[in-house]
């Protein structure tokens, strides 16, 4: 979790000497949901019901991620394996980021091996390769990942001295879990990119199986059901404490984690819960820069020294580097709190879950730490307006 304190420091201080004029800083844009309204509170329903019950006696609620064999380690491949839905894809490992299935995306592509790999895909046709995120402290692969499917390719070398070749944008059309990485030395030399033999995962049809109307007249499940009534109050006491950012009253009529052809409708949903996430990790990581520029920008104004050139932390006198520890420190519960919040290991769990039911009582578990913490808030807030 440090290296989100560092960060935000080093990002403060470039910053600082971007609004000097000495370089060229660039920010990451939020998205673009409009989600902001207040809502009145309602008490929170019981999580009291079977299905779920039962899903926490399977570990379901406790399951870890599931990660392939180090690269290397893996004896022989006999090319055994194979069946329905198995095929063989370029792999686009990309660090500690779950990306989620009905998501689109875009990457600057720049290494050698992955201008070849987008080559290959236009020329064989496939326009497709897997994602999958990287455990950062061992360097596996996550079993499951998701296929990327390339909606367009812009050449951009002329413009950017080739520094950049291709600006790509995907779609995230489906999920696949990994059998086999088949060359798993090109990890280590770099030379080309990785491929792996994949199956493609899928949720029942609905609609194969004639009961579209039936599924959208029937009663939500005990698991449906909790999850709009923990999302509901999510939103509720978002209103109350005027948080930043938060969801509009009119989420509270559009929510739907029914079933539907590929659980579209609940990874819409975790979508929205992922968004909010990163604008509040963004709010919180852009406070602690400005904090911490503010006191640098102090020290150089009370000295009457202008900023030049590159502004170390270890130039600094002891005092300011002091200060900077104690806003570092201010944050720090914050930071720690959200640190996995929009990425890693929380989405990789839904995006392994095995269906419709286990993915939502993952879901609803995030839901409520959310709505504990918020619940929080709200009652130190009324302690204050008693007192």
């Amino acid at each position: 979790k440090m290296h989100l304190l560092m960060r935000a420091l080093m990002m403060a201080l470039l910053a600082l000497l971007a609004s000097a004029g000495h370089c060229r800083v660039g920010h990451a844009s939020a998205h673009p949901h409009s989600l902001l309204v207040r809502a009145p509170v309602a008490r929170r329903a019981p999580v009291a019901r079977r299905e779920i019950a039962a899903m926490a006696e399977e570990d379901v609620l406790h399951a870890t991620v599931r990660w392939l064999p180090e690269l290397g380690s893996e004896g022989p491949d006999d090319g055994s394996a194979g069946g329905e839905g198995v095929m063989t894809l370029p792999v686009f490992p990309l660090g500690g980021v779950c990306y989620l299935p009905f998501s689109s995306h875009v990457l600057n592509i720049f290494e050698p091996r992955y201008r070849s790999m987008y080559n290959d895909i236009l020329m064989n046709g496939s326009r497709r390769f897997i994602v999958t995120m990287v455990d950062p402290a061992s360097g596996r692969l996550a079993e499951t990942g998701v296929i990327f499917y390339l909606d367009d390719l812009k050449e951009v070398s002329e413009q950017t001295g080739d520094a950049v070749k291709y600006v790509c944008s995907h779609s995230v059309i489906g999920r696949v879990e990994i059998e086999r990485v088949l060359n798993p030395m090109a990890w280590f030399t770099r030379q080309t990119y990785i491929k792996a033999r994949c199956r493609v995962l899928s949720e029942p049809s609905i609609v194969a199986a004639g009961a579209t109307e039936a599924a959208e007249e029937a009663a939500p499940s005990a698991v449906e059901a909790e999850v709009r009534t923990a999302m509901s109050r999510v939103i509720e006491l978002q209103a109350e404490l005027n948080e930043a950012p938060r969801f509009t009253s009119a989420m509270k009529t559009a929510l739907n984690v029914s079933r539907s052809d590929e659980d579209q409708a609940v990874w819409k949903m975790i979508g929205f819960w992922h968004a909010l996430q990163e604008r509040r990790l963004m709010l919180v990581q852009n406070r602690m820069q400005e904090d911490i520029s503010r006191r640098v920008v102090d020290h150089f104004k009370s000295s009457g020294k202008p900023v030049q050139g590159q502004v170390r932390l270890d130039d600094l006198p002891a005092d300011v580097r002091a200060d900077l520890s104690r806003i570092q420190e201010g944050y720090r519960s914050q930071l720690e709190e959200l640190a996995e919040a929009p990425y890693g290991e929380p989405f990789q769990l839904l995006l392994q879950a095995r269906g419709h039911d286990e993915r939502l009582a993952l879901f609803l578990e995030m839901i409520q730490r959310e709505s504990d913490r918020l619940g929080r808030r709200a009652s130190l807030k009324k302690l204050f307006e008693m007192s």
